[in-house]
């Protein structure tokens, strides 16, 4: 799989005359979206894709948050319940729970393909990827 994950990045970006960090971008939404579906209730995804092999992880994730914050428990944990397990993780870090990979296959093929096409018609796209802001801490979390 990891292979075909390398060969569509790459197909895709010259199709659509687009930076292939913008396609595995995409990628990582579409399969992101798919893995969530998986679950009846609210939830965070994420997926990152190694730009090198095409293997790629999944994950489910919660924003650490006071108690007054609190919005939703299927995207945010409270600090005080994250720090039983992360005694040094902090508000707006994130915890992540490994998850099993879906399988990519021609769907999700099509789901990418309809991501690009939303990144590459947004004027602003290939500039916010070069400026997104750094990432907040992430503690994985083993079940």
């Amino acid at each position: 799989m990891s292979r075909e994950l390398l060969m569509l990045a790459d197909a895709l970006a010259r199709e659509k005359n687009v930076d292939k960090e913008v396609v595995f971008e995409a990628l990582e939404q579409a399969l992101a979206s798919a893995t969530k579906k998986r679950f009846k209730d609210e939830s965070d995804v994420r997926v990152s894709i190694d730009r090198d092999t095409g293997e790629y992880e999944s994950f489910r994730r919660w924003q650490v948050v006071s108690e007054a914050d609190l919005e939703s428990e299927g995207y945010q944990i409270l600090l005080i319940d994250a720090q039983d397990k992360h005694p040094d993780i902090e508000i707006g870090d994130y915890i992540e729970e490994p998850l099993e990979n879906i399988e990519f296959g021609r769907i999700g093929a099509q789901a990418a393909k309809q991501v690009i096409l939303q990144k590459i018609a947004t004027p602003s796209a290939s500039r916010s990827s070069a400026t997104s802001s750094p990432a907040r801490n992430t503690w994985s979390m083993a079940w």
